[in-house]
């Protein structure tokens, strides 16, 4: 028997709490309200949740302070976090703190439904470079972000990781022997679980970047890249969640 997702609906408008609950629950998740952060941790206290959707700016505890928080209280938590305003400072703190994504209003429902449905699988980052000191520090920094991550170290073993475990992102370097970045996103784009590909070279390769943009590919980050560029963009790939 598949077991019941259950989301917390953190805001502290009654509207959009009750709209958002009720769009959720027809997607077949089970869903509780809390009208603020207080409320919200008080409940994290009595049950466990898959995924948290959690408005930033609200009186009291803000959604970042709740954040911080939740996790405390349940530390494999996913927190998805929505807002209406630039707080630039507060979306970085929660950005750098490993908060899945933040998605910004107004947004569709449609929108929404695909970054939850993305979120509650509790999904991971697979870094793929065929430099294990590479992979291995790019990995260590996600964690250190608060960011689930595992690396790999070639094109073959990165396609058998996307079959056998949870990965919605994939940071995939373009220029590796034996299986290359392009050959290695074509396999993935032909499996049933959707991956997110942000690409990755230290090399003058624009046909490669082309190809793999054409395949779908998020972006491509130029090596050496700053750890906190690379966790921006996670952020943001997961937040367009678009359909496919």
């Amino acid at each position: 028997m598949q077991q019941v997702k259950r989301v917390l609906v953190v805001d502290d408008e009654e509207g959009m709490r009750m709209t958002l609950a009720a769009n959720l629950e027809l997607e077949g998740y089970e869903v509780v309200e809390a009208r603020d952060g207080v409320h919200a941790l008080e409940l994290a206290e009595q049950q466990a949740f898959t995924l948290v959707l959690s408005d930033v700016r609200m009186p009291g505890l803000n959604g970042v302070e709740t954040f911080r928080e939740l996790k405390r209280i349940q530390p494999e938590l996913t927190v998805v976090l929505m807002t209406a305003f630039a707080l630039e400072q507060l979306i970085e703190e929660a950005i750098t703190e490993g908060v899945y994504t933040v998605i910004y209003k107004p947004f569709s429902m449609d929108h929404l439904a695909r970054v939850v449905a993305r979120a509650v699988d509790a999904p991971a980052v697979l870094v793929v470079d065929d430099i294990p000191k590479v992979a291995d520090s790019i990995v260590a920094v996600l964690r250190a972000a608060g960011l689930s991550a595992h690396a790999v170290h070639d094109g073959r073993t990165a396609v058998q990781h996307v079959l056998e475990r949870r990965v919605d992102v994939c940071v995939l370097d373009l220029v590796m022997p034996d299986q290359d970045g392009v050959a290695t996103c074509a396999q993935m784009r032909g499996l049933k679980q959707r991956v997110t590909v942000i690409a990755m070279t230290g090399h003058s390769v624009p046909e490669m970047v082309g190809a793999i943009m054409s395949q779908g590919g998020y972006t491509c980050l130029r090596k050496p890249f700053d750890a906190r560029e690379l966790i921006h963009t996670i952020a943001r790939a997961r937040g367009d969640a678009a359909p496919g």
